[in-house]
């Protein structure tokens, strides 16, 4: 599994407990205004052009001004981009030059407007070399999205992207060459308005120094003290107005990090603490869910960007021109325990590739959550060839062997003869290491910037086989399907997402090259200070919306 938008600790428990915490102020302000939260882990930068995790961009979601952003809406509302600082853009005919045009009225913390150089600004830095930006990978790619003059800066013998043009309130992008992901990576956190105070290429970590780290969102980060506290109050120079209608309740959100976590959960419990961590013992000595319900007021389980699947091997003989077995396997996994296996709340059953955070998503399952075996027998009747197959699946923890028992057993009450089913062990960090087996197990994707392109076109079009990073693991490679996907990547604004949205289930009923298990959860626990109406989960970044939470 790649990781993008959720820790890799995370993953290796197969769910994840993102929170961020709590320091009570020392400052005049009144508690009751500040939301305060707990979390064991270390602290996220903050840098806008270096952070790269799902905690700091939930901060910066609340921080950060963009061109276009996700609304603060639950479900699949938001998960599709509206104008922001722009009013709106245009493309050309070849696709390769936007032009955004900015509205008036944004300003940063420190009370100066925000222009279309802000933007020029935050790609010449996260494209500079010696700042080294993880964002350099999504705008100076030769195979992707390229903007003209971005490769220099990134390799050092420039430091302004010659393809960025500021012209009045018009910021122009050229790219090498038409992409339609371009939209969805330009929004991510990396190249909001960025203010010319910060260095070119240094990192910025003492925020105090700049009497606060300037940002032109509802929020502005005050203070970050490494593993220790971060803290972000209302930016006092943002006013409702165009572009500027997001929710702001509360005066500010304070982060403590390394917190010891029974000790945080215990501050949840009294109130000292608004969200906290949750022990494991938490589900098994203590009567927590039924005390407190789920997903009712005080603990969720959430889907984050994530999905869990088991990939079949197209180019082997076993699943090869083979679509009634692979539907087969589709109606005959046992979904639910599969992803009980990673832990107590730590994932739900699903059966299509697009997961709630990715747009384009809707809530349709192409197949049954719970397994229907007798159809599955079916279908599979006269389709188990040799009747041999061979199961790839990683030996580490407990889990992996786990759900590899599962799907085994389940293989088994398909028609499998037990005696036919290899159990193979071995790394995913080969080239290929689906060449000699026909299905793996634990499989799992999260997606390295919103945009369906990243689900669909990475991991189940015929071009990334030869890829050194491919991980079309089921090797679908048919010339029909390659082209729909081929036709949707060329598409921009809500039609590419409805295209996207379509295509995902059209192929997972009619080729059915996966079997999707599982999504992968975080789990919340609020003090009851929190009103639970507030709470918005936002799909794309996995986590609530600061600006839309409010205190009881």
């Amino acid at each position: 599994m790649r990781r993008i938008w959720v820790s890799v600790a995370m993953l290796a428990v197969g769910s994840a407990l993102m929170a961020a915490a709590q320091l009570a102020s020392a400052s005049s302000e009144r508690r009751g205004e500040i939301f305060q939260v707990g979390t064991t882990g270390a602290s996220a930068q903050v840098d806008p052009q270096l952070s790269y995790s799902t905690t700091a961009w939930w901060l910066e979601y609340a921080t950060a001004a963009k061109l276009y952003n996700y609304p603060d809406k639950r479900g699949a509302a938001g998960n599709i981009l509206r104008p922001e600082v722009a009013s709106h853009f245009e493309v050309s005919k070849d696709g390769k030059r936007y032009t955004f045009f900015l509205r008036k009225g944004f300003r940063f913390s420190d009370g100066t407007p925000v222009t279309p150089r802000n933007f020029a600004y935050a790609i010449d830095r996260a494209a500079n070399h010696d700042l080294a930006s993880p964002a350099g990978q999504f705008i100076a790619d030769s195979e992707a999205t390229n903007i003209v003059g971005a490769r220099d800066v990134y390799d050092g013998h420039a430091t302004h992207v010659r393809g960025v043009l500021v012209a009045g309130n018009r910021l122009i992008i050229r790219l090498t060459r038409a992409d339609g992901t371009f939209l969805s990576k330009i929004t991510m956190p990396f190249f909001q308005a960025t203010s010319t105070k910060l260095p070119i290429d240094r990192e910025v970590v003492n925020v105090a120094s700049m009497e606060g780290l300037p940002s032109a969102g509802p929020y502005v980060v005050t203070r970050n003290d490494a593993n220790t506290l971060t803290s972000i109050r209302q930016n006092p120079y943002w006013r409702r107005g165009p572009g500027r209608q997001r929710p702001r309740n509360l005066t500010g959100l304070d982060v403590q990090w390394n917190l010891n976590e029974a000790t945080a959960f215990t501050q949840v419990l009294s109130g000292e603490l608004d969200e906290g961590p949750i022990p494991a013992t938490a589900f098994f000595d203590f009567d927590f869910v039924r005390r407190f319900g789920v997903n009712r007021a005080r603990f969720w389980t959430m889907p984050e960007n994530c999905t869990g699947y088991l990939p079949m091997n197209m180019a082997r003989p076993l699943f090869k021109e083979n679509a009634a077995l692979r539907k087969a396997i589709n109606y005959a996994v046992s979904r639910r325990a599969y992803a009980s296996q990673a832990g107590p709340y730590a994932g739900q059953p699903w059966t299509r590739l697009f997961n709630p955070g990715v747009p384009g998503w809707t809530n349709v399952n192409p197949y049954p959550l719970d397994r229907h075996i007798d159809k599955a027998k079916a279908l599979a009747a006269g389709h188990f060839r040799d009747g041999k197959i061979t199961v790839l699946y990683r030996s580490s923890g407990t889990i992996n062997p786990a759900q590899a028992a599962i799907v085994r057993q389940d293989l088994i009450d398909l028609g499998f003869d037990p005696a036919n089913i290899t159990m193979k062990q071995q790394g995913w960090y080969d080239f290929d290491p689906m060449k000699d087996a026909d299905i793996g197990v634990s499989m799992g994707w999260c997606s390295d910037y919103p945009d369906p392109y990243d689900w669909l076109n990475i991991l189940l079009s015929g071009r990334n086989l030869l890829h050194e990073n491919n991980v079309n693991y089921s090797k679908m490679d048919l010339p029909k399907w390659n082209a729909k996907m081929e036709a949707a990547a060329k598409l921009v604004g809500a039609k590419r997402y409805k295209v996207y949205g379509e295509l995902d289930l059209e192929i997972m009923r009619k080729v059915a090259p996966i079997a999707v298990e599982r999504t992968y959860n975080n789990r919340y626990f609020f003090s009851d200070r929190v009103d639970p109406k507030s709470l918005v989960y936002q799909g794309i970044y996995s986590d609530w919306s600061i600006p839309a939470l409010a205190l009881k």
